[in-house]
């Protein structure tokens, strides 16, 4: 069995300020905030570049930062508890609970002039377990389904746009539109998720930001986490 150090070399961690202020310095990334814990203890905490390069604030370790597609774990973690609680199974069919993405399709031809559209049947219904490993032939749209999606007025982040939307309302227009491929054939990253956090809302009868936040991010004491950043935080 190998043995875990008792202690981190000081200098290898060294190397992590050298190199994360060379890429400020250089203009590759605005700023880098670490955190290294080793057996409970902190071994490295710091803050490199600006929060605000124009008006020369620095970045602080104590800096909020968007999440994005970690979002993506959260809403694992949710439905999983969904499951333990006996009121899902990962292989049921979303469209027990979603039933616009009963009969599925799959994308043939796209028309890139009107957005018009081709597509055959899936050859099977798209799972929770497609949903949850990104294997549904649902995408982001980085192909020309995304002239699909723009006519259907669907955002790349559905979970947590900007615009004034419903979750739901979104969801519903992307089950109308064609899958890239057949659910369970290969691995597609894309919006899946954001159905995830749907079904969530239809099965809990709750907002998902409220369901995190009750379930998971009070819980666990996460109080800096947020869909949307409140207004009285910032600074």
């Amino acid at each position: 069995e190998k043995k875990v150090p008792k202690t981190f070399d000081a200098d290898r961690l060294a190397r992590l300020d050298s190199v994360l202020q060379q890429l400020v310095d250089n203009g590759t990334i605005p700023h880098a905030v670490t955190f290294v814990a080793h057996h409970g203890k902190v071994v490295h905490n710091k803050a490199f570049g600006w929060r605000s390069i124009e008006n020369k604030i620095p970045c602080s370790t104590t800096d909020i930062f968007r999440m994005a597609s970690q979002t993506k774990a959260i809403t694992a973690v949710a439905v999983l508890q969904l499951m333990e609680q006996g009121k899902i199974l990962l292989d049921d069919p979303i469209k027990k609970y979603i039933p616009e993405f009963a009969n599925p399709k799959v994308l043939s031809t796209v028309n890139p002039q009107d957005s018009s559209y081709t597509s055959i049947p899936a050859n099977k219904d798209i799972t929770i377990r497609h949903l949850l490993t990104h294997t549904s032939g649902i995408s982001y749209g980085w192909s020309n389904i995304r002239l699909v999606y723009d006519k259907m007025g669907i955002p790349i982040s559905p979970m947590y746009s900007l615009q004034n939307i419903s979750l739901g309302d979104v969801i519903k227009k992307l089950a109308a539109c064609p899958l890239e491929h057949n659910p369970g054939e290969k691995f597609t990253y894309g919006m899946s998720v954001d159905v995830l956090g749907y079904l969530i809302e239809v099965v809990t009868g709750m907002p998902v930001n409220e369901y995190f936040k009750k379930n998971i991010f009070e819980p666990l004491e996460m109080n800096n986490t947020f869909f949307y950043f409140p207004e009285n935080r910032e600074n």
